[in-house]
Order: C-alpha cells, then structure tokens, then sequence
C-alpha cells in the first residue's frame, strides 16, 4: 500500500445522462505533485452514485492510502482508506 497526500475535489462527469455523477481527484501536495497535477481516485460505487467515504471529504486535506497504478500518461489510486489531515 502507498499513500498520497492531497486536496481532494470532484468533477461531475456525463451531465444529463443517466450515469452522471461525481469523479474524484486528488491534487498532490507529497512529491507526487512534481509529476502530476491531479490523481483520479477510483471510487467504490457506481458511476452515478456519490463515494459516501470520499465525499464526506471533499475539499479538505487529505492521506489516502491504496494501491497506486502509474503508466506515462495517467495515474490512479484505488483507495482502502482515506483520513483527514492538517
């Protein structure tokens, strides 16, 4: 397991289609923000549906801990746990 340490936001994704709903990102603060700007954070519920453990979070600092998946042109987190941090 990895962790990342950042801001976490969301974008509502496929407006005025059955399947919009909010996809979460990270904006690194760790030295992940050397490379990326933000980190998709795969959620646990359907496309549609709000993340209850991520949304409770949204805008706020955050450590996520999860496995991290890193190619050349994207990067992601499947998360097991997400907390608060100053």
């Amino acid at each position: 397991m990895n962790e990342i340490r950042g801001t976490l936001f969301a974008i509502i994704k496929g407006k005025g289609t059955k399947s919009e709903g909010p996809e979460y990102f990270i904006k690194p603060l760790d030295d992940y923000k050397d490379r990326w700007s933000e980190i998709l954070v795969r959620k646990k519920t359907h496309m549609w549906e709000k993340d209850p453990e991520l949304h409770k979070f949204l805008n706020k600092k955050v450590l996520i801990i999860g496995e991290i998946i890193e190619t050349k042109s994207i990067i992601t987190v499947d998360y097991s746990k997400v907390k608060q941090i100053e």
